[in-house]
């Protein structure tokens, strides 16, 4: 029983990570993809998007590697709880008001799965993007342009949520503002109140 488990959540595992890579490479054909793979969005997080966030945190440690006596190994440690935790509040934030308000640029009310879905896979994408500047052993500005990708991806992801036409700028100003947006301000206060 216990490897039988074991294979669902690696199955789930490797659909997650085909998803957002096809939803990175092409986006209009990942929503798509992600609409007909039908995974619960429990599975989602639990075995795709929280280890992606984990890891993400973990790679923090990786600048004590590259710049030795920068900084303790213990705020790299908090660095690394905040960086995860960071993401984990952005993820409910967005996802609580995406169910209060999405009806307002839908003429049918999207799923609850889909609201999760949509959100698990932009808050994974940004967690990519951290992952990938924290590997780096220099400070690239370019990586903080890669959100606008994101912002982007989560355009092409309007016939997804079903917006209607006509509010797909409202929709994209509130995505923006609920899901990105939050990760950034939420990243700044806890690097002013903490390090």
């Amino acid at each position: 029983m216990a490897n039988f488990v074991v294979r669902i959540s690696e199955k789930t595992m490797l659909t997650f990570y085909k998803l957002l890579f096809q939803l990175i490479l092409s986006p209009a054909q990942g929503w798509s993809d992600i609409s007909y793979a039908s995974v619960p969005e429990r599975r989602l997080a639990s075995v795709g998007m929280y280890p992606l966030l984990a890891v993400t945190g973990l790679t923090i440690l990786l600048k004590g590697v590259y710049h030795p006596g920068s900084e303790t190994w213990t705020v790299l440690i908090e660095r690394a709880i905040v960086e995860f935790v960071k993401f984990f509040v952005c993820y409910y934030v967005a996802v609580f008001f995406f169910s209060s308000y999405i009806h307002r640029f839908s003429d049918a009310e999207p799923s609850e799965k889909r609201v999760h879905t949509f959100v698990i896979f932009t808050i994974s994408q940004l967690a990519l993007m951290n992952l990938l500047e924290n590997c780096l052993p220099i400070d690239l500005t370019v990586i903080g342009f890669l959100a606008i990708y994101v912002a982007v991806v989560m355009l092409r992801g309007v016939r997804y949520m079903a917006v209607r036409p006509d509010k797909v700028e409202s929709f994209m100003i509130f995505a923006v503002s609920t899901v990105i947006l939050p990760c950034y301000l939420l990243g700044w206060l806890f690097n002013i109140l903490f390090f």
